[in-house]
Order: structure tokens, then C-alpha cells, then sequence
């Protein structure tokens, strides 16, 4: 059985805050100084979320209103007038709520739809919207679905996790977290993988909170999720089709976002061609830029990068598509919910390179289950630095960030 390392202290890396106005202030990055060995963790380096006012004008939800005011409930599920579904504390159980009929689903419904200005029809049966307070919400209508409509709702956190939080919780340990904020200080392009609700935004969130307030950040987002808090940044958002006015989408936003004069561009989630004009932009003077992706590990993360660029339409081989990508990712940070709610990241994988056809990963760090899985799917494991020594180790050298001797012994 693996054990867990012993030789490694949380407390011997503080992480790096970038809070300078100068990019040439020797205070800015140089963890090649000696690292006290209690330190302060620098809550500075996390620019918290604006908390929502407590009189944010909101759609009536009805009998939903509690569950929105209770902080510890994620998500809300009506999934028909009988099966209302939370996720409370990261597990999902019934809410024990029904609706008196089909009639009462269906105002709450309209209630959502008048305050959003959205329009469900059987033309156009679903929806995607937000509300006032950030909660994204999904409504798919009949005939798409046969119990009347399906509302989901992904609460909008009043704060978000900082790097900080996530070592307390167990994301993430202080030797991965600290790895991370100098890959991302040296501009290194990330993609963070993983299913749905585990974490992927919330650590974009706290890795953004990395980035120096003196580099330019464009967001782009279907929905409004990202709160990164920095005052050098744009924040863009997709615009659905109306009756009467085309769609704008990712694609577009990105074009726009290249002549905006960014840094960096952070897109929430690549979900269709635009990954192609991600790795682009990446490519061409866009260093340490970030996205998200819907995988299950960092090879499946490759390879639906791959699909979603063969969706832009533009004709390119799939080794040229290959080839771009080896050149414009660095990371790919893997994270999994296990089956109790807990979220860990599992592997921080870096892409070497491409041999022949085939892209080539190495895991840099993964998190090992120890022993069984428990009833509850709680699990005994650890994090696990694997020995192998990243590749673009000089090019972080080079902007004078270095990890201390022995960092991935």
C-alpha cells in the first residue's frame, strides 16, 4: 500500500501574494528567499466576492425562497411537481417539498421568466438565465419534458473559497497550492478539468485571484459564474438569440476580447469551437490564460479539446489541432467529487509535448485512496507529489520563480 509522505510540512510555504503596483518590485515574486517556517498565510492574495445586499430585488420563488436563504444548500432541483432535490453540505437527498399541482410549477416558472425577460415556448423549450443574486438557473418546458418544467438552480456562493479555504477543506494541500499560484504568476495556461459540480469555477476563481492587478484579465462567460474581484479586469457574457436580434456567442466575445488589449482572457467553460480560438489566442501573446472543461481526467480533457475544436467549423487536420494544443497548454488540473460531496483535486498533469500524433502528459501530482471507501463514500487518501520535475521549470526560472531544492523529490 502507498504511504503517505511524511517528509513534507504545510506550514514551509507561504503562498505568494502579487498585491504591488510596480511589475519591477522586488517584492513581488522571489520564493527563492527563504521560507519562514511559521508562517502567515496571506489573506491578501484573495480579493473576496462583493456580498450580495440583503435587498437584491429577486423573483418570488415561492416555497424555494428557504432553501435559497440557507447558505449550507448548493443547488435546488425540481425535477417535476413531486421531486424537489438539494444539495446541502455536497450531498444531494429530497427536500421534502412537492407542489400542490402542475399549476403551481408552472408560476413559479413564469415568475422566473417575467423577472428574467427569457421566453419559453415549445419552439424554444428551454431556457438559461441568471438571477439578481448571481444563482445561475436552468428551465427546460414541454415537450421536452413530460412532467411539466424542470428547474435547476446553482446558487451563486456570497464568497468565494480563496486557495486558503481550499487547503482547509482539503482540495488541495499547501505544497500543490503553492506549486499553482507560481505556475500561475509565471503565466502558465491551465485547464481545469472535471465533472459536473466539482469545483472547477471555484478554483479558477482562486487561481485568477493570483494574477497581478497590473495584467489586463478578460472574462468570458455564457453565464455569469467568474468573481474574481480584480480591478483590471472585463467581464463578458454571451447573449442568447431573441425574436428579433441574432446571437452573440463565445466565439465572437473572443474575437472581440483579442483587440481589447488583455493579458490574459479567462473563458468559464469551452463548451463549443471556441476552444480552437482559445488555444489561439494562448498561442499569440496571451499568456496565462485559463478555461475550464467537462472531463474526467486529463487525457479525456485533451481529447474533448480536441472534438470541441473539430466543432469551429474551420478545417484543419487533426495533427495540426494536436500540435496546437502541445504548444498552448501547460497544466491540466483534474478535480473529482467523491461520492460523500468531498472535492479533491486528483491530478495537476503537465502536457510535454507530442510524440508522432499523440499528446504527452506527465502527473506531476495526484491524490492516492489509501484504503476503502467508506458507506458514506468517504474515503482515506492523501496527496502525492510523484518525483517527476516539470519541463518548463527554466521558463519560470527565467521571470525569477524557482521552488525550493528538493520541491518535487
Amino acid at each position: 500500500m502507498a504511504q503517505k509522505p511524511s517528509d513534507f510540512s504545510d506550514e514551509e510555504h507561504t503562498l505568494i501574494g502579487v498585491e504591488v503596483e510596480e511589475p519591477t518590485d522586488p517584492g513581488l515574486i522571489m520564493p527563492s528567499r527563504p521560507i519562514p517556517k511559521n508562517p502567515v498565510p496571506q489573506a491578501t492574495v484573495q480579493t473576496p466576492s462583493t456580498p450580495i445586499p440583503a435587498n437584491t430585488k429577486m423573483p418570488d420563488l415561492g416555497p424555494l425562497d428557504v432553501f435559497m436563504k440557507d447558505p449550507n444548500i448548493t443547488e435546488v432541483l425540481v425535477n417535476d411537481i413531486r421531486n424537489v432535490m438539494i444539495e446541502k453540505d455536497g450531498k444531494m437527498s429530497f427536500s421534502g417539498f412537492t407542489y400542490p399541482g402542475l399549476d403551481d410549477l408552472n408560476r413559479l416558472t413564469r415568475s422566473i421568466l417575467d423577472f428574467t425577460g427569457r421566453i419559453l415556448t415549445p419552439d424554444h423549450p428551454f431556457v438559461d438565465t441568471s438571477l439578481p443574486d448571481g444563482s445561475r438557473v436552468n428551465i427546460v418546458g414541454p415537450p421536452l419534458t413530460l412532467g411539466g418544467p424542470c428547474i435547476t438552480i446553482r446558487k451563486f456562493p456570497t464568497q468565494r473559497p480563496s486557495i486558503e479555504d481550499m487547503i482547509k477543506s482539503g482540495t488541495v494541500d499547501r505544497r500543490i497550492a503553492y506549486f499553482l499560484n507560481i505556475c500561475v504568476v509565471g503565466r502558465l495556461n491551465i485547464i481545469i478539468s472535471g465533472g459536473a459540480g466539482t469545483g472547477k469555477t471555484t478554483l479558477l476563481n482562486a487561481l485568477a485571484a493570483f494574477v497581478s492587478k497590473n495584467e489586463r484579465i478578460v472574462t468570458i462567460e455564457d453565464t455569469p459564474e467568474l468573481a474574481i474581484g480584480h480591478p483590471n479586469s472585463v467581464r463578458m457574457q454571451t447573449k442568447p438569440q431573441s425574436p428579433t436580434l441574432p446571437a452573440i456567442g463565445a466565439r465572437e466575445l473572443l474575437a472581440n476580447a483579442l483587440r481589447m488589449r488583455p493579458d490574459r482572457i479567462i473563458v468559464g467553460e469551452c463548451r463549443r469551437g471556441e476552444a480552437l480560438d482559445m488555444l489561439q489566442a494562448m498561442n499569440t501573446g496571451h499568456a496565462g490564460s485559463m478555461t475550464t472543461v467537462h472531463a474526467n481526467s486529463p487525457r479525456d480533457a485533451l481529447a474533448r479539446l480536441e472534438t470541441l475544436c473539430l466543432m469551429g467549423g474551420v478545417e484543419l487536420p487533426l495533427i495540426a489541432i494536436r500540435k496546437q494544443m502541445a504548444s498552448a497548454i501547460d497544466l491540466v488540473i483534474q478535480l473529482k467529487r467523491f461520492r460523500n460531496g468531498h472535492r479533491h483535486v486528483v491530478a495537476v498533469s503537465e502536457v510535454t509535448g507530442i510524440e508522432g500524433e499523440t499528446l504527452t502528459l506527465q502527473d506531476l501530482f495526484t491524490y492516492e485512496v489509501a484504503g476503502k471507501t467508506g458507506p458514506d463514500g468517504s474515503v482515506d487518501g492523501f496527496f502525492k507529489c510523484t518525483g517527476l520535475v516539470p519541463t518548463f521549470l527554466d521558463r519560470l526560472k527565467e521571470q525569477g520563480l524557482d521552488f525550493p531544492q528538493n520541491y518535487f523529490g
